[in-house]
């Protein structure tokens, strides 16, 4: 149950380097190729880079090709979180300014486990990379180890 509480810490601040890491690029490109190209630049930099970190940092696995093409199946399962959390938070009579970040909040341990699915195919327990999953792809090749 440690690892798990530790692994969700982790992921939260994944998440806030994730928003960091689109709003930055968003802002860069948004100059050169307008809001909704900055925007899905954005999101794609940020989705490669909260994989990454995810793999290392939150869930401690070799990021591998397989991982990554499945990685955003976990996002779906989070944008859908927290729209019906926004949906039914400002339903229920909560500031429309502040419902996403409640919503944000509440949809964290989902989140969490999908991205915990995808990428080590464990709901709960250690994390175990699986030997199967990645024999047919392999690492990503990152340098280092």
């Amino acid at each position: 149950m440690r690892e798990l509480l530790g692994g969700l810490v982790r992921y939260g601040l994944v998440g806030l380097a994730n928003a960091a890491t689109y709003y930055g690029t968003y802002l860069l490109a948004h100059p050169h190729a307008g809001y909704l190209v900055a925007h899905v630049v954005g999101l794609g930099t940020a989705m490669v880079v909260s994989f990454l970190l995810n793999c290392r940092f939150t869930f401690r696995v070799r990021p591998t090709w397989t991982r990554f093409l499945l990685y955003p199946a976990s996002q779906v399962v989070n944008i859908l979180a927290t729209t019906v959390g926004v949906v039914g938070l400002v339903h229920l009579g909560v500031d429309e300014r502040l419902a996403p970040l409640v919503a944000a909040a509440l949809a964290l341990p989902v989140s969490f486990l999908a991205a915990r699915l995808v990428i080590t195919r464990a709901l709960v327990g250690p994390a175990a990379p699986v030997v199967s999953w990645d024999a047919p792809t392999g690492p990503i090749p990152l340098g280092g180890r």
